[in-house]
C-alpha cells in the first residue's frame, strides 16, 4: 500500500490540484487527510485561491479512496461539504515489513524449508498514529512526562505520530522514542518550510515539496 498524506489545505484549491498530481504519479493506493481542509483559520491568512466548494469537489471525486481526521478548524458543517467521514479524532495506518525483507530475514534464521515456522513467524509492523495535532499532545510544556503522555495514547518507542497543525514540515525524533512527522501544509506553510506533502512507501515516509523535490526521509522500524 502506497499513501499520499496531506494536511491543512485551509481551502487552497490551486495547491490541493497540484498535490493531487502525484496520488497517481506515485500509484498511492489512499489519500490520507490530517485535517484543517476547508476553512482558512482565523490566525491564517485568507489563500489567493481560497476556493472550499471546490476543494471539497476534488477531494470527494475520490473519497473511497480517503482516510481523514478531523482538524480543529473543521466544523460539522465543513463534513457536510464532505461523501466521506471526515471527524475522527485519530486513526492508524499499520505497514507490514516488505515481504522480500522479511523473506531473506526468515532465511537466514534457517526458516526457508520449514513452512510451518513461516506460518507461525511474526509480521512485524510499523505503527503509524494519525491526528491532526491539536488534541492529542506527546510533548510537556517543562518536557517531563514524556513516556506517560506516550503510554496513554497506547503507543511506544519507534511508533510514528503522523499529524499536521502547526503548517512546520519535518521529521521530530521524541525523548519519549516516538517520531512526530509532519507533512507541513499545502497552502499556508510556516516556520521557513515549504509547502508539501507526505508519501507514506513501503519502507518509509517521504516528505516532499509542492515541486517534488525530496526534502526529508524517514525510514521504518519493523517490530
Amino acid at each position: 500500500m502506497r499513501y499520499l498524506v496531506l494536511s491543512d489545505i485551509h481551502g487552497g484549491a490551486e495547491e490541493l490540484a497540484q498535490a493531487l498530481t502525484y496520488f497517481e504519479q506515485y500509484h498511492c493506493d489512499y489519500l490520507v487527510l490530517l485535517g484543517d481542509l476547508l476553512n482558512h483559520g482565523p490566525r491564517n491568512r485568507v489563500p489567493d485561491s481560497y476556493q472550499p466548494p471546490k476543494v471539497a469537489e476534488m477531494l470527494n471525486a475520490i473519497s473511497t479512496r480517503i482516510i481523514s481526521v478531523r482538524g480543529n478548524c473543521d466544523s460539522e458543517v465543513d463534513g457536510m461539504m464532505f461523501s466521506f467521514p471526515c471527524n475522527a479524532p485519530y486513526g492508524y495506518i499499520l505497514v507490514s515489513e516488505p515481504q522480500d525483507k522479511a523473506q531473506a530475514q526468515a532465511q537466514y534464521a534457517g526458516m526457508q524449508n520449514d513452512a510451518k515456522a513461516k506460518v507461525k513467524a511474526k509480521v512485524k509492523v510499523q505503527r503509524i498514529f494519525l491526528t491532526h495535532g491539536h488534541l492529542h499532545k506527546i510533548d510537556s510544556p517543562d518536557g517531563s512526562g514524556m513516556n506517560e503522555l506516550r503510554d496513554k495514547l497506547g503507543l511506544k518507542e519507534h511508533d510514528i505520530v503522523l499529524s499536521g497543525h502547526t503548517h512546520v514540515a519535518g521529521i521530530f525524533l521524541k525523548p519519549s522514542g516516538l517520531i512526530n512527522i509532519n507533512p507541513g501544509s499545502t497552502t499556508i506553510p510556516k516556520g521557513g518550510t515549504k509547502a508539501g506533502f507526505a508519501l507514506i512507501l513501503e519502507d518509509r515516509i517521504e516528505l516532499r515539496d509542492l515541486d517534488d523535490n525530496l526534502v526529508d526521509t524517514y525510514n521504518f522500524i519493523f517490530d
